[in-house]
């Protein structure tokens, strides 16, 4: 119990330390990408005025430049992520948005990244459900830390699907082998989600059914 309470508490002092860091980075990122529309319109200006050869290399850079604003935007996203873990106030959410944002924030650990064959089947349709976003993330970054360890120790497998259900959204985590033993961070993503998700084991797969809340009138 004590290497536990240490651990979470060396996990707390590094969440709140990344907090600052996403606040700080937050403000640079929005002004790149205003600055970076605001060269797109110079340049789709200058066009107008140009031969059919400068128009062509302006449109290679226009290529590039739009490459870069999909970086920021996916880095603005990874960061939204992390900054709504702290978020208590209840909002409707869409599972596979959720899903989506945690498998890149994930990422960041890269023997997750290149170690581990994923595959996303989302539903076509948004799944929303109603709950704090905070408590959702961080109960579904502790089940990532149950899974993600062996799943990276062997080389594994994961197939994440989304489905609308009679009940309400579900999630279905498959491994290519059995799932590990049940762990404190298991424990722990249960419990921080059991208020508003069920969830349910067999050997090689985890089920999630998202209930969330009723909306305050």
């Amino acid at each position: 119990m004590d290497d536990l309470c240490r651990n979470l508490l060396h996990k707390a002092a590094c969440g709140h330390l990344v907090q600052g860091l996403v606040h700080n980075m937050s403000g640079p990122l929005q002004i790149l990408s205003m600055q970076m529309e605001l060269m797109k319109a110079s340049f789709a200006r200058m066009m107008k005025d140009l031969d059919e050869e400068c128009r062509q290399i302006i449109e290679q850079q226009l290529a590039k430049l739009s490459q870069i604003d999909d970086q920021v935007e996916r880095l603005r996203k990874i960061l939204n992520t992390i900054n709504e873990v702290t978020e208590e106030s209840a909002t409707t959410l869409d599972v596979n948005q959720l899903l989506e944002e945690l498998v890149t924030l994930w990422e960041g650990d890269l023997r997750f990244k290149h170690q581990v064959k994923k595959e996303l089947r989302l539903a076509p349709e948004p799944l929303m459900f109603f709950a704090p976003p905070g408590q959702i993330k961080q109960g579904l970054c502790a089940l990532f830390w149950w899974l993600v360890p062996d799943l990276v120790e062997n080389n594994g497998e994961l197939t994440i699907t989304t489905e609308k259900t009679e009940s309400g959204p579900k999630a279905s985590f498959y491994l290519n082998k059995d799932l590990p033993p049940e762990n404190q961070f298991f424990t722990l993503g249960r419990e921080l989600l059991s208020p508003f998700v069920e969830t349910s084991t067999a050997e090689n797969n985890l089920d999630l059914f998202f209930r969330g809340i009723q909306r305050s009138k």
